[in-house]
């Protein structure tokens, strides 16, 4: 495996991190670190492990055995109250939106302000209409999910997450369910996200063009285990292990 050098200034870390269901092992030997402000591309086939690593990072699924922190708190063994900190300061984007059917747009981004952080109703709505802009969907405010297309469901989604004001957002495979048009959509606005506060990102993704724009580094994982991790330049236009390159032909193949 390539190794690129520690962040200096390290915001996640991981120690030999290894997670199973059962007998089937899933991450083997996990060790990353990850900077402050920095934008981590993980990408790797189907099974590989990159869904996992993300769950792990904020106690969704809990480790087999290792360390995982994230800034100063342990996840592993760590109490419901440092779970919750934990998670209060993480945006996680998903495949499938989750977005609740019942609220429309911007009730689904208030509602977790207003519940959690007990912001009133008129302070929540007007920060939410300002990410609603920012993501381009002030117009659809009053809008239901199944009103919406899939690329705009997951702008709402991403607003949602930010309206926590996190330090650090995780992007499992955001386009994935999107058409070519709409996920330029999408990660146009991770990129805009990225430029406007940034903030730490881990992103699981196959675009590859998008990932040379936005990410720090990039890494490929195969079978639980990183195979390789280099700048996003390095690793997309010179990689080193022939894994790495078989993947990126197979991936560019499919676009």
């Amino acid at each position: 495996m390539l190794a690129a050098t520690e962040p200096a200034d390290t915001y996640i870390r991981f120690r030999d991190v290894q997670k199973s269901y059962g007998a089937v092992s899933v991450l083997n030997g996990i060790s990353l670190d990850v900077a402050k402000g920095e934008v981590l591309v993980l990408c790797g086939p189907s099974g590989c492990g990159k869904s996992t690593l993300l769950r792990c990072i904020n106690g969704l699924e809990p480790i087999s055995s290792g360390t995982i922190s994230v800034g100063e708190h342990r996840v592993d063994g760590a109490s419901q109250d440092t779970l919750q900190k934990i998670r209060l300061s993480t945006g996680f984007v998903f495949q499938n939106f989750n977005l609740f059917p019942h609220m429309t747009a911007l009730e689904n981004i208030t509602i977790a302000p207003r519940k959690i952080l007990g912001l009133p109703q008129r302070e929540a709505a007007a920060e939410g209409m300002k990410l609603l802009e920012q993501v381009g969907m002030a117009e659809k405010a009053n809008v239901y999910p199944f009103q919406l297309s899939g690329g705009q469901r997951q702008r709402v989604a991403i607003a949602r997450a930010l309206a926590m004001k996190p330090s650090l957002m995780l992007f499992d495979e955001p386009t994935s369910a999107l058409d070519p048009e709409m996920r330029e959509e999408v990660l146009q606005v991770i990129r805009q996200v990225h430029h406007e506060h940034n903030m730490t990102m881990i992103v699981v993704t196959h675009e590859i063009g998008f990932a040379k724009s936005v990410a720090s580094r990039a890494m490929l994982l195969d079978a639980g285990r990183i195979v390789e991790e280099a700048s996003a330049r390095v690793f997309f236009e010179h990689p080193v292990e022939e894994r790495t390159r078989r993947f990126l032909r197979a991936i560019s193949n499919d676009l």
